[in-house]
């Protein structure tokens, strides 16, 4: 009994600390993920065929953090790496996460410098900076520990956390959703974003149709006029880095959906209405849940049919689950399940 006890302890304990699981796990893949964009970003620099713009961002930062050398990229990678690791197992974990977060803003904003809007990243960088700064991020960490070691003599900040630090991030995940929304509409002719065609298109084209997916042809319609362009001089509608599924099967499921106005029209409509349905996460733990979970499904279904995994938002969206509703609920069933199991055994 006492075991059991222990055990359902344990993973209250775990399930009451979604921000310090986020932070440790998030840590590692965005980690990950700007080492693999250093690389990137190196072969990149000094390129002739690229002329890099800045950004709002590093457009603030001196020239000097421009110049990828050798020198200057192992110093990047060691940063990255070091920081990455102290902030999952929060060791020094505020300053490092928020160094995760600059070398994000930093790096990923010279590759939307010359056009690179990569959406993986968007919403994980916002987290882990706001991670940085809110209470309760940091209760699974060696500096927890350590500071509960000098300070054991006073609780002071060792208690029940504010749930003001896990309401920001929501408003974060439910802004990033409702504005994906409202840019569809706004940028896809109002309502007819919905009648599917967008949709249909970034359904059919692949990368891998191209040399290792380095060849990007601009799609323009020459007879748009000056007010209907958006943000370019061609008249852009399309381009083909879109679709970056390869296995046949799944790839077989595209374009059959591709090729059905119904069901095209159907996920239009209920992508659109997912995304503008963001803020149900504030009314209660209940449609909190459903959505969150509905969203790891989205991200699913887009990675199956395009490729694209989205897992940082999956993991963001999973964390912040109410697992304290999940587990009553679990927990209360089985605890009327139990004199049934109970009474079968003494009558046997």
């Amino acid at each position: 009994m006492k075991f059991s006890s222990n055990i359902v302890y344990a993973i209250r304990f775990v399930i009451n600390q979604p921000l310090s699981i986020l932070r440790l796990l998030l840590s590692i893949l965005i980690g990950k993920k700007l080492i693999s964009e250093l690389r990137f970003v190196s072969e990149l620099i000094g390129n002739p065929d690229y002329q890099l713009a800045k950004t709002w961002f590093t457009s603030m930062l001196p020239d000097s953090l421009f110049a990828f050398d050798a020198s200057t990229i192992a110093t990047y990678h060691t940063l990255i790496i070091m920081a990455t690791i102290g902030a999952a197992v929060g060791l020094l974990g505020r300053l490092n996460m928020l160094i995760l977060a600059f070398f994000s803003f930093f790096l990923y904003g010279i590759g939307e410098g010359i056009g690179i809007f990569d959406h993986h990243v968007s919403l994980p960088t916002q987290v882990l900076l706001a991670l940085a700064l809110v209470p309760g991020s940091m209760k699974l960490s060696i500096d927890y520990i350590l500071l509960k070691y000098f300070y054991k003599n006073n609780n002071i900040g060792f208690g029940k956390k504010p749930k003001w630090g896990l309401n920001l991030i929501l408003m974060l995940v439910a802004l990033t959703y409702f504005s994906a929304g409202v840019s569809k509409l706004r940028y896809g002719h109002g309502i007819h974003w919905m009648d599917g065609a967008t949709l249909g298109f970034y359904l059919k084209e692949r990368t891998s149709l191209y040399n290792q997916g380095d060849i990007q042809l601009i799609i323009g319609d020459s007879e748009i006029t000056e007010d209907e362009k958006w943000k370019d001089k061609f008249g852009f509608i399309g381009h083909t880095y879109a679709n970056y599924q390869t296995a046949p099967k799944f790839i077989a499921i595209s374009g059959y959906i591709a090729n059905s106005k119904s069901l095209l029209m159907l996920l239009a409509i209920g992508s659109v209405m997912f995304e503008l349905l963001a803020f149900i996460v504030f009314i209660n733990s209940k449609y909190r849940n459903i959505y969150l979970i509905s969203a790891i499904f989205f991200h699913i279904s887009i990675g199956t049919l395009m490729g694209i995994s989205f897992r940082q938002y999956r993991l963001i969206c999973f964390c912040l689950i109410d697992w304290n509703l999940i587990f009553n609920y679990v927990f209360n069933k089985l605890k009327k399940l139990k004199p049934l199991f109970s009474n079968k055994l003494s009558t046997e």
